[in-house]
């Protein structure tokens, strides 16, 4: 992971190939982002985004490959699962493309839902990209912890 400042204070930091700028400023109230790391390095990253709406976007949730399949993911989701039910969002949702079957997988068993699909070439290939999110507020509401 990188961290590059500029003069105003504003920063970027650069994981796994995405750069995620700051200059938006992040409101701790209401985003978060959790690092895991090993033998100081990054070797996972989620993060939670408030939009409009009282909706929660997750976004930039990457996991080193020799780092899958021991519970990290299992564990992050929970944490971001615990943040939004702390922060009372009503619309949690994310984008991802059907090419990560087993990020769909971890998202379906904290009921997230396929609500809509769409085909792309926003990464340099022919995709369909997927928005996952709870098709009702209450279904939010009642999901949480039953998995």
């Amino acid at each position: 992971m990188s961290r590059v400042t500029g003069p105003s204070g504003a920063s970027a930091i650069q994981a796994g190939g995405f750069w995620m700028n700051s200059t938006k400023a992040m409101t701790p109230s209401k985003d978060s982002v959790w690092i895991c790391e090993h033998h100081d390095r990054m070797v996972a990253f989620l993060l939670l985004m408030h939009r409009e709406n009282n909706a929660a976007q997750l976004g930039y949730f990457l996991i080193e490959p020799r780092y899958r399949g021991i519970g990290l993911g299992k564990k992050l989701m929970q944490l971001y699962m615990e943040f939004l039910r702390a922060c009372r969002y009503q619309s949690p949702y994310l984008w991802t493309t059907h090419e990560l079957e087993a990020a769909a997988s971890l998202y379906k068993r904290f009921g997230f839902k396929l609500t809509e699909e769409k085909e792309s070439t926003a990464f340099g290939k022919r995709l369909r990209e997927q928005r996952y999110g709870f098709a009702q507020k209450l279904e939010f509401l009642r999901s949480y912890g039953t998995k």
